[in-house]
């Protein structure tokens, strides 16, 4: 067998009689809003070489659910998504044209050739998942984002143990780093070093031979989220990492797009550096990209907002909560600040608890007494939340901005959670109790048990501690 990067958290599959299976293509473009590129960039001479049999996607986050990239495999192609409480990847893919869909329950195995299968295994409360792929004998672990951990992750390894290699993400892609605390600058909002951290004790936990460091190999060139790129955590860094704890079991290997490993030959890494001189070569990957770059900064600026469009959307979204969830709300307002053409064009406040927009004049003067709770980001990307109902996805890209009083941000982190359970079908609550969530839940009731756990971990110590079920 033979398996190859093919880029952020794209990865090809291969057994000896050539079926061959590609995980999460993002290959071509750029993600949210041109804010998330691959880094490095995926060669053209192998995007045009690949011709897989199936594809499985492990959610449905942009730079694993890449439109652009899946529109350059045949429509016929059959596409393998995790079967969860709520039908939005199928129903996606059915949009985009796809209509061979199948749908893989939590735990469940499919077979595509002789000595080839993988099996699916979900995890988090907006559908994420892993995948265990059994391959000529060899097994690759694709934990991608899921963070499966105590139960979940044991699950997983008693079933498949030996495992050769462990793939995960190793760097932020939430929106912490987005926020700003206005009245107490000085205030750590992430903890950079615990994402590398929790990547190798995952990787320790599944007694993997291997780790790759995974799905966090990417860059930010839009204008507005360029500065992030000096807080990615790079594979050198996991690697520095290990070398300093002592880690020697799981092995980490750094492998980039277009490195590939086989049974018959073992590792062919690339000697090129991307990481040494990574700031000349993220000007010269800028430069590369300013035409596309322009022209959607053009698109950005033309944007255009009906406020009817906004307040039917809040509305209907205000009366899917539950009482107790708008009730929270009651003591806040929300001030959506939106840019158009290098200035703002929009203002508006939103009251989640009674479902109300007000719209203000662009000039008003913006005081964190009066608003303690501000987001910036532009119309264009407002109005496609609104659109498309992904307000989840909005602050991945980094192309969203907090500006917070300290006791304010709990709403904001608040209103986030919210927008996630929303979009997942988890809102209205009438959701979380037809058969398919009900099914979906009672197969994955170990991390209903990891949930009680950290909630009691919460209520007695103050504080999740994540590292006791990485033992």
């Amino acid at each position: 067998m033979e398996f190859q990067i093919l880029s952020h958290a794209g990865l090809l599959v291969k057994n000896k009689p050539g079926k061959s299976l590609i995980c999460d293509p993002w290959l071509v473009g750029s993600s949210y809003w041109r804010s998330w590129w691959n880094y490095p960039p995926v060669s053209k001479d192998l995007i045009n070489s690949l011709q897989p049999d199936l594809i499985y996607l492990t959610h449905i986050h942009w730079d694993h659910f890449h439109g652009d990239s899946l529109k350059r495999f045949p429509c016929n192609i059959p596409i393998i998504v995790p079967k969860g409480n709520y039908t939005r990847m199928k129903d996606d893919l059915y949009y985009l044209g796809y209509k061979n869909i199948i749908e893989l329950k939590h735990g469940e195995r499919f077979q595509l050739d002789a000595g080839f299968s993988i099996t699916s295994y979900q995890f988090w409360m907006f559908l994420d998942s892993a995948l265990l792929i059994e391959c000529d004998g060899v097994k690759l672990l694709n934990l991608n984002d899921s963070k499966h951990m105590g139960l979940t992750l044991r699950q997983i390894t008693r079933k498949h143990r030996p495992i050769d290699f462990v793939f995960r993400s190793h760097s932020s892609a939430n929106e912490r780093l987005s926020y700003e605390i206005v009245d107490e600058p000085e205030t750590p909002v992430d903890d950079l070093d615990r994402y590398i951290k929790e990547f190798a004790q995952t990787a320790q936990a599944t007694g993997a031979r291997y780790a790759i460091p995974f799905a966090s190999n990417h860059c930010h060139l839009h204008k507005d989220s360029f500065h992030f790129n000096r807080y990615i955590q790079h594979p050198l860094l996991v690697e520095a990492y290990f070398k300093k704890h002592g880690i020697q079991t799981p092995q980490v290997k750094v492998m980039l797009s277009g490195d590939r490993w086989s049974t018959e030959t073992g590792f062919h890494i690339s000697d090129k550096d991307w990481f040494t001189n990574r700031e000349t070569l993220l000007a010269e990957y800028l430069q590369q990209q300013s035409e596309s770059l322009q022209k959607f900064y053009k698109l950005e600026d033309e944007a255009v907002i009906e406020k009817q469009v906004v307040t039917e959307y809040f509305g209907q979204f205000s009366a899917s909560l539950p009482f107790f969830i708008r009730r929270y709300f009651k003591p806040v307002q929300f001030t959506y600040v939106l840019s158009a053409g290098g200035a703002t064009k929009y203002i508006f406040n939103i009251n989640v608890y009674k479902g109300r927009v007000e719209e203000l004049p662009p000039h008003t003067v913006l005081d964190h007494v009066t608003y303690p709770i501000q987001i910036h980001t532009t119309a264009f990307i407002f109005l496609r939340g609104i659109e498309f109902r992904i307000f989840s996805h909005m602050c991945i890209g980094k192309r969203v901005f907090y500006k917070v009083t300290s006791k304010r941000k709990k709403y904001m982190e608040a209103l986030n959670l919210v927008f996630n359970a929303y979009e997942y079908d988890l809102l209205p609550i009438h959701k979380l109790f037809t058969w398919r969530s009900v099914e979906s839940w009672t197969m994955r009731w170990r991390e209903v048990v990891l949930y009680i756990l950290l909630v009691k971990d919460k209520l007695i110590y103050g504080k999740l501690d994540f590292e006791k079920y990485l033992r």
